[in-house]
C-alpha cells in the first residue's frame, strides 16, 4: 500500500473512530444560552420550522461536534486565519464540511462552545411533525440501514439520526454529496462513504428517500 494512502487511512480511522473530543460531553446549560443565536434558523430547542434547515434536537453529540468543528475550520480558512499544513490530506479524505451561511455563527466558537452546544442539542426532545403518512421504504433504502439504522436512528455515535429530519434539508445534502445541484450556495459536503452511495441515485430517488426518512418518527 502506498505510504500516502496508508497515512490517509490512519488519519481517517483516528478521526472517525477515536475523536479527540471523545472525553468531553459539554455543559448543556451553557449550550442553551449559546443556542439563542441559532433559534432563527434551527428553532427553539433545535426543532426547526423552516423548510431546508436541519432539526438539531436529539441529534448525536459527537456528530454535532464534528460538523461544527469542520464548519469552523472552513470559515476560518476562507479568511486566512487558518493556514493549511504542508501536508494537507483533507482533499484526499474528503471529510471537511463547508457552509458559508454558518460562517458568522461558527467563526469564533471555541472547542468548549462547540461541545456545550452539542451537549444542549443532543439532549433536547425532537418534536418534528410529519407532513403526511408513513411511506413504504424505497428498495435502495437498505443501503442506508447499515449506518443510519433500520428506521433512521443510528447506533453509531458518529453517524447522524435522519428519521424525522426536514425533507428539503435531506434532499439538499444528498444533492450536494452527489454534486448534481450545480451552484451549491456556499455549501459543500465531503464524505466518501456517502458519495459512493448517492452516486447512482437519480434526483427522483433522492426526493423519495428524503421524504421517506422525513416522515419516520424522530425517536
Amino acid at each position: 500500500m502506498p505510504a500516502r494512502l496508508a497515512l490517509a487511512l490512519l488519519i481517517f480511522s483516528i478521526f472517525t473512530c477515536y475523536p479527540a473530543y471523545a472525553a468531553h460531553h459539554g455543559d448543556a446549560a451553557r449550550g442553551a444560552v449559546l443556542a439563542k443565536q441559532c433559534e432563527g434558523c434551527h428553532g427553539g430547542s433545535g426543532n426547526s420550522r423552516i423548510d431546508g434547515f436541519p432539526n438539531l434536537a436529539n441529534q448525536k453529540y459527537f456528530y454535532l461536534v464534528k460538523q461544527l468543528r469542520e464548519m469552523r475550520t472552513s470559515a476560518q480558512s476562507r479568511t486566512g486565519v487558518v493556514d493549511k499544513p504542508e501536508h494537507d490530506y483533507s482533499e484526499l479524505l474528503r471529510q471537511r464540511r463547508s457552509n458559508e451561511i454558518m460562517d458568522a455563527f461558527v467563526f469564533n466558537l471555541s472547542d468548549k462552545d462547540i461541545e456545550d452546544l452539542a451537549a444542549y442539542y443532543s439532549r433536547q426532545p425532537c418534536h418534528t411533525e410529519s407532513a403526511g403518512p408513513l411511506l413504504t421504504a424505497p428498495q435502495f433504502e437498505v443501503r442506508c440501514q447499515v449506518c443510519h439504522g433500520e428506521r433512521g436512528i443510528a447506533s453509531n455515535r458518529n453517524v447522524p439520526n435522519i428519521a424525522g429530519q426536514d425533507a428539503a434539508y435531506l434532499e439538499k445534502q444528498l444533492l450536494n454529496l452527489k454534486g448534481a445541484n450545480g451552484s451549491d450556495g456556499g455549501q459543500k459536503r465531503r464524505a466518501s462513504i456517502m458519495e459512493a452511495q448517492v452516486r447512482h441515485l437519480s434526483e427522483q430517488d433522492i426526493r423519495d428517500i428524503s421524504l421517506y426518512y422525513a416522515r419516520l418518527p424522530c425517536r
